[in-house]
């Protein structure tokens, strides 16, 4: 048994990202028939279905929203990256929730099984292959990134590409809601150790052809620089 928690506001948006980075759980409203140790997803509004928990208290009437019931859900995990609900709709037609009004709701049986299927086979599309190719051993240095900060960027900046301005949101529809690479303005290798990331300061959304070109160079190119690039490319 799954149950399906929707935000609907930036402040809802906020809210899960601070959770997930304290680690407290949170005070949200639930189905009236959570328990304790259920599973939740939360879809948030820019984000998609956007992070993991598990109900951490019994239910009881919501003080503030009539004939509703609330629970504190602890437990709560980012995934990375967020899923589009456009991806998931358009490959789960037999589940009606993501073309009604998106409130909470609580899936089970072929219904959760086909979205977990899909959650999955999406964040393994977009994870960074290591190898490919024959038995040839070898090794590589890689960094790790920070789910959170990834959410709290496009919550900031949107999935509009910084430097170019393309949106796949406009280009290919909603099945590409939400999708968008996230750049670092100073590439992690330099830093090497574990570093306080802010997300706003020190990230940007960037469609992968901008990403791409930055990375043509090393050190990488800055944003401005590319801009130039795409601005002269274009006048001539």
């Amino acid at each position: 048994m799954l149950h399906i928690l929707a935000g609907d506001s930036r402040g809802d948006v906020d809210r899960v990202l601070e959770a997930a980075e304290s680690a407290e759980p949170l005070r949200w409203i639930v189905p009236k028939n959570a328990h304790v140790g259920d599973r939740v997803l939360f879809h948030l509004p820019k984000l998609g279905f956007a992070a993991r928990g598990a109900i951490a208290t019994e239910t009881r009437p919501s003080r503030s929203w009539r004939n509703k019931y609330s629970a504190r859900v602890g437990k709560i995990v980012l995934l990375a990256p967020a899923v589009p609900l456009a991806f998931v709709r358009d490959n789960h037609p037999e589940w009606k929730w993501p073309t009604l009004p998106r409130g909470l709701t609580t899936i089970d049986g072929a219904i959760e099984k086909r979205l977990e299927e899909l959650l999955g086979h999406y964040q393994a599309s977009l994870a960074e292959p290591l190898t490919e190719g024959g038995p040839k051993a070898t090794s590589a240095t890689t960094y790790e990134r920070d789910p959170l900060a990834r959410q709290r960027c496009i919550a900031h900046y949107g999935t509009d590409c910084y430097a170019c301005g393309f949106s796949f949101l406009k280009g290919y529809g909603e099945i590409a809601r939400g999708y968008i690479h996230v750049h670092h303005l100073e590439p992690m290798a330099l830093k090497g150790a574990r570093h306080i990331v802010d997300p706003i300061k020190d990230l940007r959304p960037i469609c992968p052809n901008c990403h791409c070109g930055i990375h043509l160079q090393n050190p990488p190119m800055s944003i401005d620089e590319l801009k130039r690039i795409l601005l002269s490319n274009a006048d001539s």
